[in-house]
């Protein structure tokens, strides 16, 4: 059914109300970027940043765990909105404590955000896409297991002075020389074309695809557009990724179409759905992973 002339005229004043929210932000003074590609991590029971840019990874400080490959591996995919809306504090607490990987999107590294993870026993580590009043905002990874290896690749809104970010991390599995590669990504948004949209997630893809072992694709991809959806498709199929299309529930959208994704490649989708919460603009996407025989 064709979307009537007021529902564009809606969305088309969403959009530019956000465009001119992050302009105002980019333009206040109190947005800064990092001059490197880094990361801030858990560790040793302190945060600290470390520069982890792509390629090639860069080993994680201490031991790195091992995930069972005879266990399902339980994953959530959340774009957080900030941690700035009523009860985020509880669900991410929920979902850490049961969940294996967590990855989130529009993640601002604040004290409490630490301090729920920790209390989970979750290692994390978080891209420095930007701050703002010496907060930092990225794209987040916790995790049951410490990485063995991570790094993040950022790309700049074209439109923006204020950059999107991938994280990328290497877990060892028991009893394998391969590793699974887990890739979180906050897409490229304002964009008169697919050009910037489609460079991003075509570094994210090509690193996954020499990875030589099973790997999860997942974020908020903002596919807002059918264009923006062909070009996500085409790259995560081109790196030997099948959709985890949830079974029940509804995906966060915007003009009709889903925002986030969660893409597999050498694992068995035992289960995937959305969560319903009301502590974030977008839903969780959750699964329940299973290694494929090697």
């Amino acid at each position: 059914m064709p979307r009537s002339p007021a529902i564009d005229r809606i969305a088309g004043r969403a959009s530019t109300t956000a465009l001119v929210a992050f302009l105002a932000l980019a333009a206040s003074g109190c947005a800064s970027v990092a001059a490197d590609d880094r990361a801030w991590i858990a560790h040793a029971g302190a945060q600290a940043p470390i520069a982890l840019a792509c390629p090639p990874a860069a080993p994680f400080p201490g031991d790195p765990g091992t995930l069972r490959a005879d266990r399902p591996l339980s994953v959530v995919v959340w774009n957080i909105h900030r941690n700035g809306d009523p009860g985020w504090a509880q669900d991410l607490a929920t979902f850490a404590a049961a969940s294996d990987l967590v990855l989130l999107q529009e993640t601002a590294l604040t004290p409490e955000l630490s301090e729920r993870l920790g209390e989970a026993g979750r290692h994390w580590a978080q891209a420095d896409a930007w701050s703002f009043d010496g907060v930092v905002t990225g794209v987040l990874i916790a995790s049951a297991e410490q990485p063995r290896a991570a790094c993040v690749l950022r790309a700049s809104e074209p439109l923006l002075a204020l950059p999107k970010s991938a994280l990328v991390a290497w877990y060892r599995i028991e009893g394998r020389t391969e590793t699974l590669a887990v890739a979180n990504v906050h897409s490229v948004n304002f964009t008169l074309d697919t050009g910037a949209y489609r460079k991003q997630l075509d570094a994210v893809a090509g690193l996954l695809a020499d990875h030589r072992g099973p790997a999860i694709l997942a974020g908020d991809f903002n596919t807002w557009s059918a264009d923006r959806a062909a070009v996500l498709a085409e790259l995560a199929a081109r790196a030997g990724f099948t959709e985890a299309v949830p079974r029940r529930g509804t995906r966060s959208s915007f003009l009709g179409r889903p925002a986030d994704y969660l893409f597999v490649r050498g694992l068995a989708v035992d289960d995937v759905w959305v969560e319903r919460v009301e502590s974030s603009d977008h839903v969780p996407i959750r699964a329940t992973l299973r290694f494929a025989p090697p």
